[in-house]
């Protein structure tokens, strides 16, 4: 599966689409019995009044309303609700503890089976590693020790079915979809996957590609960003505050031998459930449990209560610099609730009258009153061990203070317990009236089943649940918001442009505590969410001159006193950028103006963008218009023009404007090679000079969050100078580009207005 496709499963969020489903199919119902039922009167009235005389039946047809019929111009008054039954589950333990839960239904010739492996959450992670479980779980599928990844996806793929794997926090999950005819295949499949995983190493390798180029997005995202550290600050130590999918370098680390250790210590039968639900008899499921399962062998795993995290004292800021944001996004909330906890129930009910819908109080304010984002929600995502509340949204930088504070404001005015009757009844028929809809398909059915057991959930939980919505009061709903919506604790993250909104936030509260982390600083494993400061020796007056010395013999080697007067240089590339779907071709053409200017024309599959610099400022031209980078990106296009065949650093280090402090010797794709720390104005960068040659072949630096890798190789003359032909780059540890040269030329005349910045466009004439 793909990244965080299990994250947050227990999540009490609905989907707006789903709810506007639900509720016209509910009210159609409903509307449409009325109708019907109002109708029938009123044709029992007009046969009636069409019998008392002659004058009356020449009426019929005609629109005058027959005498003795009254029009009722309201609605009728709503039909009594049906009552649900959710359906029973036959139950067995095989010898090995595997728990098999059953549920007929012949109405489709269908078959789901959902397993669930309690001990393979992401809480079970090795300390300091997390993604572990997620990629163990995510192997599942790719190739077994009988099947290569390939055979398996053919095999499943044709008879129409669907086996799928992922690591939830709690839980790993694996699952089923068959007609029932190709169950015996569909069992043997999803056994041989869960049971026999080859973690073949090239299978790996493409699924560390995968997870790394996912994470390089959501590493970037704000909206992702946001809720990591949400998680992070509200847990504190708890793994349940760990990146669930890990971090770019826990996965650049992760090897087969992990995959294979986690998959022995913690895939356990004894441990595990698994449900049937469709077309299948009882007889007939337990007999392919025990076929397909039944010799797995039990082990014994660790029982450990997960203490429980310290809950937040006092208003506390987490604000994200991020300067290119032009966005806000926000999440407000603290700790909430264990899934068995009894106040489950009533704080769905409260939440939803909160923020749990697009009629809620929160959307009402935020988005519909004051339009300041396009949708506000909360939710309480509650796990096994530990639970959180969030209010979560989002704006446009100007507006951050005010809607900051317009969601404590309605958090502190919901703890007051000031629910309406109206806002019960209208949450109570939402939730009551959804469930059965949430409850038709073979595989949620499986999934509600198998939940009352993984959370220790009253045996009659599913078939009550209907009505303990019901009979939530006004007194419960006052309680929970009390209880569960005090103002005064809570954990406030921001990630967003903070020059242009922190003074205004600080004003709007006084009294907070407040941590400022810059994005480039941000580290989710740290405790204080930053970076750990690299523990690199104090430069020496005797390193500085060793890395001097390293550095010219560099300059000499790559052309000397002809590099002295290239005051420009254009060539073209053609290679590769590995994203999430495959690599990408792209074609780049260069054009530097030295010491700082750089116009790139990148032409990808999906159109043409220009990424420029003119020395002072950069910025990025693509179809949807021009936007401005940030301070820190601009940093990356004046390292990026130095380290161009490193003709630009050679100039300044002859000029004498380069500092290098000498690191020792070490190992670069096999070759010894001399290694510097360049003290730039934009960051250290960490060089290696191949030791035979001289030449510059690695670099390696902070791109973003993350580490960069850069090598060069296959050096060819241009005119009297060294530049290299081939370059590779990768970002924690995955390939991230890879690029061939084409041609290279050295001083052409490059056209001032290459580097001059578009002139933003004209303000829109009013009528």
């Amino acid at each position: 599966m793909s990244c965080g496709t299990f994250k947050r499963v227990s999540k009490m969020h609905f989907d707006m689409r789903a709810f506007f489903v639900a509720a016209i199919l509910i009210f159609g119902m409903v509307f449409a019995s009325q109708v019907q039922a109002q109708t029938q009167q009123t044709q029992e009235q007009t046969n009636t009044a069409q019998q008392s005389t002659p004058a009356q039946e020449n009426q019929h047809g005609t629109g005058i309303v027959p005498p003795g019929v009254k029009l009722v111009p309201a609605m009728p008054a709503g039909q009594t609700r049906g009552v649900f039954h959710f359906p029973n589950a036959a139950t067995r333990t095989l010898t090995n503890g595997l728990r098999v839960f059953v549920v007929t239904d012949h109405r489709q010739p269908a078959v789901a089976v959902r397993l669930v492996l309690m001990s393979a959450g992401a809480i079970h992670d090795p300390a300091g590693t997390p993604g572990i479980a997620s990629m163990t779980a995510d192997m599942l599928t790719q190739g077994t020790t009988t099947r290569s990844a390939q055979q398996f996806a053919e095999a499943i793929d044709f008879v129409g079915g669907h086996i799928d794997a992922g690591a939830g926090d709690d839980a790993t999950s694996a699952s089923l979809t068959v007609v029932s005819r190709d169950l015996d295949l569909g069992m043997d499949l999803l056994s041989d996957a869960v049971l026999h995983p080859a973690f073949a190493q090239e299978e790996l390798e493409r699924q560390r590609q995968q997870t790394l180029s996912g994470l390089r997005v959501n590493y970037s995202d704000p909206s992702f960003l946001a809720s990591a550290v949400f998680d992070r600050t509200v847990y504190g130590s708890s793994p349940y505050g760990l990146p669930g999918d890990g971090t770019p370098e826990t996965v650049a680390k992760i090897t087969r031998d992990d995959l294979m250790k986690f998959h022995h210590g913690n895939y356990a039968p004894n441990d595990t459930l698994i449900a049937f639900s469709g077309d299948v008899t009882p007889e007939r499921a337990f007999a392919l449990a025990e076929k397909y399962f039944g010799s797995w062998q039990k082990k014994e795993i660790p029982q450990e209560e997960m203490p429980a995290p310290a809950p937040t004292t006092g208003l506390h800021f987490i604000v994200i610099d991020k300067p290119d944001a032009v966005q806000t996004q926000i999440r407000v909330g603290k700790l909430g609730i264990r899934r068995n906890n009894p106040d489950y129930i009533p704080l769905l009910v409260t939440n939803r009258i909160f923020g749990g819908g697009y009629n809620s109080r929160l959307n009402t304010e935020v988005r519909i009153k004051k339009g300041l984002t396009y949708g506000a929600n909360s939710s309480f995502d509650s796990n096994r061990f530990a639970g959180d509340f969030v209010a979560d949204t989002f704006t446009r930088t100007p507006a951050t203070a005010e809607a900051t504070k317009l969601v404590v404001d309605l958090i502190a005015q919901m703890s007051t317990g000031d629910a309406k009757p109206e806002e019960l009844k209208f949450a109570q028929d939402y939730l009551s009236g959804v469930y059965p809809i949430q409850s038709e398909t073979a595989s949620q059915v499986a999934g509600r089943i198998l939940a009352v057991a993984e959370y220790g959930l009253p045996q009659d939980y599913n078939d009550t649940y209907q009505q303990k919505i019901l009979d939530v009061t006004d007194a419960n709903v006052r309680e929970m918001a009390k209880q569960y919506f005090n103002a005064q604790d809570l954990d406030v993250v921001l990630v967003g442009n903070a020059s242009q909104f922190l003074p205004a936030l600080k004003t709007e509260f006084p009294n907070a505590q407040w941590q400022e982390i810059p994005y480039g600083d941000l580290n989710l494993l740290s405790p204080d969410l930053r970076q750990p400061k690299a523990a690199a020796p104090a430069p020496t007056p005797e390193s500085l001159a060793k890395g001097h010395d390293v550095v010219m013999a560099a300059a000499q080697a790559a052309g000397g006193d002809a590099l002295r007067n290239v005051s420009a240089v254009e060539f073209t590339e053609k290679g590769n950028i590995y994203a999430p779907q495959g690599a990408l071709a792209i074609d780049v053409k260069w054009q530097v103006a030295y010491p700082d200017k750089v116009h790139a024309t990148i032409t990808l599959p999906m159109g043409e963008m220009n990424q420029v610099s003119d020395g002072k400022s950069a910025w990025v031209q693509s179809p949807q218009g021009t936007r401005e980078v940030s301070p820190e990106a601009f940093g990356e296009f004046q390292r990026g023009i130095s380290l161009f065949g490193g003709w630009g650093f050679y100039q300044q280090a002859m000029a004498g404007k380069v500092q290098a402090q000498y690191l020792g010797e070490e190992e670069v794709d096999g070759k010894k090679a001399e290694a510097v720390n360049w003290l730039a104005s934009f960051g250290v960068i960490k060089l290696y000079f191949d030791s035979a040659t001289h030449l510059l072949i690695a670099a390696k630096y902070k791109s973003g969050t993350e580490e960069s890798d850069q090598r060069w190789s296959d050096f060819r003359a241009v005119d009297g100078r060294q530049f290299p032909y081939q370059s590779v780059t990768y970002r924690s540890g995955a390939k991230f580009t890879d690029a061939t040269v084409q041609d290279v030329h050295v001083n052409p005349t490059l056209d001032p207005s290459l580097f001059a910045k578009p002139a933003p466009p004209p303000p829109a004439s009013k009528p």
